[in-house]
């Protein structure tokens, strides 16, 4: 408790001794469609001035993704600070129809501190302990016994356009979730995979207000394809870190073709 305590009076500080320094870019947001910020850092701590604003982020697990919508027409701020030790300020403005919902964060957007050096900076930033990732070795080991296993799981598909999406398979183990797809292309023109990306879903797109998409970050993917051509199929397999749903929540893989209009939506749940 005392360390939510200080943390308000802490980033006051900050703002007061950079802020006047840089111009601040304003983020967009409104109750019906959800921002992404991802930032070049895992999110440690994030807050916006006003209860219009709710920014959320993953408390459990380290994650770069923020996300951000607006209730009211009220202009406020987010303040967001890394793990690699940098602070992050935007000015927040309400807005019914967003022009951008998708920002990356670039390092140089950080407030910078008059006092203290970039290379010092640097040396904050990598002296940062982060929680060491598996090892590629054992995430492709498992993939290729996924890949060469019966499925286990009742398999899920949706076709449209002359392309389906299927899940072959779902496996838990350690803190990960395996996934293995299959994406076919039944025509006669080459698909080029825009957007794969699976998401937690709250609520319908018909009632806007109520709506969220959350999408999960891989943390390893293998034999990935980037093109399928006219008449085959691929089979891959996804890592992310382990999820759980409650009673109102489903899972949507979101499939967009690259340049074109050829995309669907496999429902899980």
């Amino acid at each position: 408790m005392k360390y939510q305590t200080l943390f308000p009076v802490i980033i006051l500080f900050f703002f007061s001794l950079y802020g006047t320094s840089q111009s601040l870019d304003t983020i967009y947001a409104n109750p019906h469609q959800v921002v992404s910020l991802n930032f070049p850092n895992a999110i440690q701590t994030g807050m916006t001035g006003s209860q219009n604003f709710t920014f959320s982020f993953d408390r459990e697990q380290a994650d770069n993704l923020g996300l951000l919508q607006a209730d009211k027409d009220r202009t406020s701020n987010l303040l967001v600070r890394t793990t690699g030790g940098n602070l992050y300020s935007f000015i927040l403005a309400y807005r019914e129809d967003l022009l951008q919902l998708h920002y990356f964060i670039g390092r140089e957007e950080r407030l910078k501190n008059p006092f203290q050096p970039d290379s010092q900076t640097k040396e904050v930033t990598d002296s940062i302990l982060k929680k060491p990732a598996p090892q590629e070795k054992d995430f492709t080991l498992l993939c290729t016994q996924l890949l060469n296993r019966k499925s286990s799981i009742h398999k899920r598909s949706k076709r449209k356009n002359g392309i389906r999406a299927k899940l072959i398979d779902q496996v838990y183990h350690d803190d990960q979730v395996y996934m293995v797809y299959e994406l076919r292309n039944r025509s006669m023109i080459p698909y080029e995979i825009g957007l794969f990306q699976l998401s937690k879903v709250l609520g319908t797109p018909k009632r806007k207000a109520s709506y969220q998409e959350l999408p999960i970050t891989p943390l390893f993917e293998f034999k990935m394809p980037k093109q399928i051509g006219p008449s085959s199929s691929v089979r891959f397999v996804v890592v992310y870190p382990k999820f759980t749903l409650n009673d109102e929540e489903r899972l949507n893989v979101k499939v967009l073709e690259a340049q074109g209009s050829r995309n669907l939506i496999l429902k899980l749940r």
